[in-house]
Order: C-alpha cells, then sequence, then structure tokens
C-alpha cells in the first residue's frame, strides 16, 4: 500500500516542476506548505531542495542556454553565494516563518508597484531610495547594483525560506525581456543553489542522506510535470506572461505573510 507520505511528495513534484518550467518562481514556495502536510517544518525544507534539483536538471533540457549573458549571470551568482553561506550560519538561529514574513512584504510591495504604476510605494521607494529602488516600479533596464542586491537577497532567501525564485524575478522580470530567458535564467539560478542547499541541509542535520531516498518515487511526476509546464510557457504570450509572473509572486507573497 503506498503510504501518504509518498503521495504527498508525488504530488508536491508534479506541481512544483509545471511551475518551474512553466512560469519559474514559486516552485520552492508551493513545496514547502505542501511537504509541511506530511512533515515537520524544517524536514520539509530540507526535503524541498532535493525535489527542486530534479526539476531544475530536467528543466536545463527545455531552457538550455535560454539565460542571461555570461557577465550578468556572474554577477547574479556571485552576489547569491554570501548569502547561500550567511543563510546556512543564520537557519539553525532564525526562526523561519518571521523570514518568510519578511520576504514575503518585500514580494508584495515590489510586484504591486509593477502592476499598479501609481501605487504609492512605487513613488516613497523613488523618493528614499533613489534609482535602485526606482526599478522596482518603472520598466527600464536593472543596474549592475541591482543585480547584486538582489542576487544576495535571493541566495539567502532561498536557504532559509526556498524564496530565492520570489526575490530574483523581482530583477528578471526587467532583465530577462523574453520569458524563456526568464524561466531559464531561474532553472540555472537554481540548480546550482539546489546542489549547494541539500549539501547544506544534510550538514546541518535538517535532513538524512536516507530522506534523500524519499524523493525517489516523485520523479516520474516531476518528469510529467517538466514537460506541461514547457508546453505552457511556449504557447503564453510575453506580455501575459509578464502579468502572469507578478500576479503569481503577490499571490505567493501575501501567502507567505499570512
Amino acid at each position: 500500500m503506498i503510504s501518504s507520505d509518498i503521495v504527498i511528495i508525488a504530488l508536491a513534484g508534479f506541481f512544483s516542476a509545471i511551475i518551474k518550467t512553466g512560469v519559474g518562481v514559486g516552485a520552492g514556495l508551493f513545496l514547502l506548505p505542501t511537504l509541511a502536510l506530511a512533515f515537520p517544518a524544517k524536514v520539509a525544507l530540507g526535503l524541498g531542495a532535493p525535489l527542486m534539483l530534479v526539476s531544475d536538471a530536467i528543466g536545463l533540457r527545455y531552457y538550455w542556454k535560454q539565460w542571461l549573458p555570461r557577465a550578468d549571470l556572474a554577477r547574479l551568482f556571485l552576489a547569491a553565494l554570501p548569502g547561500l553561506i550567511l543563510g546556512v550560519v543564520l537557519l539553525p538561529l532564525i526562526p523561519g516563518e518571521i523570514f518568510r514574513t519578511g520576504v514575503g512584504l518585500f514580494g508584495v510591495l515590489c510586484a504591486l508597484s509593477r502592476l499598479w504604476p501609481r501605487f504609492p510605494v512605487a513613488i516613497l521607494l523613488k523618493k528614499l531610495f533613489g534609482g535602485f529602488n526606482a526599478r522596482c516600479a518603472s520598466q527600464e533596464n536593472p543596474t549592475h547594483t541591482g543585480a547584486y542586491i538582489y542576487g544576495f537577497l535571493g541566495g539567502l532567501s532561498t536557504v532559509l525560506a526556498h524564496a530565492g525564485g520570489l526575490v530574483w524575478s523581482l530583477y528578471l522580470i526587467t532583465a530577462a525581456r523574453d520569458r524563456r530567458v526568464f524561466v531559464g535564467t531561474t532553472i540555472i539560478l537554481f540548480f546550482v543553489t539546489n546542489i549547494y542547499k541539500t549539501a547544506s541541509y544534510v550538514y546541518i542535520d535538517i535532513i538524512s542522506l536516507n530522506s534523500l531516498l524519499q524523493v525517489l518515487p516523485a520523479i516520474p511526476m516531476i518528469l510529467l510535470g517538466s514537460y506541461f509546464g514547457n508546453l505552457i510557457n511556449k504557447k503564453c504570450d510575453y506580455v501575459l506572461f509578464r502579468k502572469i509572473v507578478l500576479c503569481f509572486i503577490l499571490c505567493i507573497s501575501i501567502t507567505l505573510c499570512i
């Protein structure tokens, strides 16, 4: 008889793979509460990394070399590295709920700023923080400074709450002018960082090597979900795609806040 834990892991893998290859952001934030139905919160966090790593590896096949130019990608990786290291140090010390709420508020404000150009926060960000944060509300090309800041915050938040995609997408939504490049960039970012996260979670005893075996039954479902997600992405208009991503970020961010 198939246990409920295996069913939950398989379904979580299937839908997160659709999100990963279809939209590019939100797979980790979907996985965390879903896996928490069957596992303790930190175990759910730990199991999410290898699940996403499998979908990342499959997603690379669909989006190979469809990412930002090397120089831009290098900036994001360079900035993410200290965030990843800091996240592993802070994870045993800081309650994940507090950090998730902060990430959620950040996402709500930036998503509303882009969906609603006259959103008061957009104007406030321009006045308080000038050029960089003004990017949160404009359609201009993001600066290199933005790549470093979002890269660092994404690295930190992906370790603590699988929320890196949410943060990185706020930069990529303007840096990546093509929906394939948008999703391809998030996949390559997560492929590399999820290798680090999986090893780190094992190292700090959030999950064990035996726990990783629980991911195996979900692989066929991840394959299927990745296929459907890729089809969805190919058939979607970019303007509509942009709005879908921003609405998706907004919904996820609200969920994190509450």
